[in-house]
């Protein structure tokens, strides 16, 4: 049986910013769903909590999958929440913006991560 290795999250400056943005981008999307749901102002909140939860992602080091995942998963419904919305309830445009979003992140996180593993060649 294989063991799963845990990525622990040390706390720096670095990620007690992420930890911020993440729980302010989180605060921001409950109170606008609960608050003023469909609206236009709810448009730009959700793009704006997808952004801080982006942004918080990228300032945690290392981010384990159990809140990058959720993260990239949040983010793709919010900006299809926003397609919904802005496009007079096109559902079709809203899942290919859901679908395009969660591609467009994964690949982009994944290339962090490959370009951090071989950063320590790059001098050799």
């Amino acid at each position: 049986m294989r063991r799963i290795m845990m990525k622990r999250i040390t706390w720096t400056l670095s990620n007690g910013f992420a930890t911020l943005l993440l729980v302010v981008g989180t605060l921001l999307a409950l109170l606008t769903l609960i608050t003023s749901f469909g609206t236009a102002i709810s448009v730009d909140a959700m793009v704006t909590a997808a952004v801080l939860w982006l942004a918080g992602v990228v300032f945690l080091h290392p981010a384990p999958a159990k809140i990058l995942l959720p993260i990239v998963v949040l983010a793709s419904l919010s900006i299809g929440y926003a397609t919904y919305f802005s496009t007079a309830g096109s559902w079709l445009y809203a899942t290919l913006a859901t679908i395009i979003t969660a591609v467009i992140i994964s690949y982009g996180f994944s290339l962090r991560k490959t370009i951090r593993q071989h950063h320590s060649h790059w001098y050799d």
